[in-house]
């Protein structure tokens, strides 16, 4: 999205996975060309989510000029390949695409933004992270546009490279499939990361990786139990215990690799990609939405991001991908893991002006000072007026102004299981196509439900016959 609000601008990229060798690129361009070519691409597209123009669906963005920019390269936007390599007959050129579109935009208003926000799903979010630094570099050093602030949004882009569930003989796992993809594609990644790994360029393609070198804020929103994740890791639809023992884990290695993140929206859910969805406000955790929390994350300056998070969190390393026991090794300690939900809230309490700067108290005085004396004007009007007045008076989250702390927008579900989280979208049988009962999928993990009846203390027939929502309320619900 390229989005204009003001002096706001922004661009997203869409995704589609990639191709690393002759043999995977061949078999995508005879299965999916449209993700290769340009050729056939209809002349308009109509896209949701972020790049929506109806107020009702996009609170926040509506108003803004969207550019969507689709995938044809392959490389999830990394690419410099200009000619066929001597294998094979295609070319990458996802980096170079980023860069063209960007100087192109320029003569058509770039120039006098205030923001750019680069945002991307799946491929395209790993694109934002590769990409963004470079954004930045040729908006302020190539053209010396320094007055304009470059962030992204990555959605649906942060793979893990840890070791996959099965491995075969047509797939490669992550780290093996992007190594050697960024030979064929000429990789570019950003100066930061790659002298952060001299010898390992490929590890700067997982967020968790490179995200300490980036110089430009980024939103990160991902799915715990990610479904592009668990097809990389080769886990297939889940249906066994030992599958879902995977899952679990791989939740738990995510939540792991967030340790330094501080703007974050990561929902206990299996799925893939929001951003351009229509029901992309449905999203939600502890009521918050991931549009607000996005208006809270565009209206925090970066710096006070960093300032509030400990000093500890925010070294260079790398976390430790590491797993939780499997998921029935002590149900007390399962249905414990499940009732922690996230108590990240958003907070509507006017921050403290004691550590505001001068000019900024006294801008506030004032303006109280005038609405002290429009009150005394308004004193014989009805009091229907004035509890209206005092209704427009109340400040509500979205109204902050910059560095305001009145929001937060780093909100992790700890919720241990897939689907605890009531927004999550609807989880279907891989064999059937029906719609999962909870109860069916509580089944799965391979639990006992007997004794999870005596655990939430009801009797067995009455866990068999409880509305799905009235279930997830019980397991989910906070301690008081």
């Amino acid at each position: 999205m390229w989005g204009c609000r003001g002096r706001e601008k922004g661009c997203t990229v869409s995704g589609g996975w990639y191709c690393y060798d002759q043999r995977s690129c061949h078999n995508r361009w005879m299965r999916l060309r449209h993700l290769m070519t340009s050729k056939q691409w209809p002349e308009t597209r109509t896209v949701g989510g972020i790049l929506s123009p109806s107020p009702e669906e996009n609170p926040f963005w509506w108003s803004a000029n969207h550019v969507f920019v689709p995938y044809c390269s392959s490389d999830t936007w990394s690419g410099t390949r200009s000619r066929p390599s001597s294998d094979t007959k295609f070319t990458f050129m996802g980096a170079t695409i980023v860069n063209q579109v960007v100087r192109d935009l320029l003569p058509l208003g770039l120039t006098n933004a205030s923001t750019v926000l680069l945002a991307g799903s799946s491929a395209g979010g790993t694109g934002v992270i590769i990409n963004m630094d470079h954004v930045k570099a040729l908006l302020h050093d190539t053209f010396g546009l320094r007055h304009i602030e470059i962030r992204g949004v990555s959605d649906s882009g942060w793979f893990l490279d840890r070791a996959p569930y099965t491995v075969d003989s047509h797939s490669l796992a992550p780290l093996d499939a992007v190594r050697r993809g960024l030979v064929l594609w000429q990789g570019q990644v950003s100066s930061r990361c790659q002298q952060h790994f001299p010898d390992e360029p490929w590890r700067c393609y997982f967020g968790y990786r490179s995200y300490p070198t980036l110089t430009a804020p980024l939103f990160v929103f991902q799915w715990l139990f990610d479904e592009a994740q668990m097809t990389a890791d080769n886990v297939g639809p889940p249906v066994t215990k030992q599958q879902w023992d995977y899952i679990h884990k791989m939740g738990d290695s995510l939540r792991h690799s967030f340790h330094n993140v501080t703007a974050l929206f990561a929902p206990s859910c299996i799925s893939h990609t929001v951003l351009t969805k229509k029901d992309w406000q449905g999203v939600k955790i502890n009521e918050v939405s991931l549009p607000q929390a996005l208006r809270c994350w565009e209206m925090q300056s970066y710096q006070s991001q960093i300032d509030s998070l400990p000093s500890s969190i925010l070294d260079n390393s790398s976390p430790a991908m590491l797993g939780d026991a499997p998921l029935t090794s002590s149900l007390r300690l399962t249905l414990r893991n499940l009732m922690r939900i996230s108590h990240y809230k958003i907070s509507t309490t006017n921050t403290s002006t004691t550590t505001e700067p001068q000019e900024r108290r006294r801008r506030r005085r004032k303006k109280h000072s005038k609405n002290r004396n429009r009150a005394d004007r308004n004193k014989g009007k009805k009091k229907k007026g004035r509890k209206a007045n005092r209704r427009r008076e109340q400040r509500s989250v979205w109204s902050i102004k910059e560095g305001d702390e009145t929001c937060q927008q780093r909100l992790v579900e700890r919720c241990s299981w897939p689907q605890c989280n009531h927004s999550c979208p609807k989880l279907h049988n891989p064999f059937t196509g029906e719609e999962m009962d909870f109860i069916e999928l509580l089944k799965s993990f391979g639990l006992d439900m007997m004794s999870v009846a005596n655990a939430l203390g009801i009797d067995i027939h009455t866990l068999n016959n409880m509305d799905h929502e009235e279930l997830l309320n019980l397991l989910t619900q906070q301690a008081n």
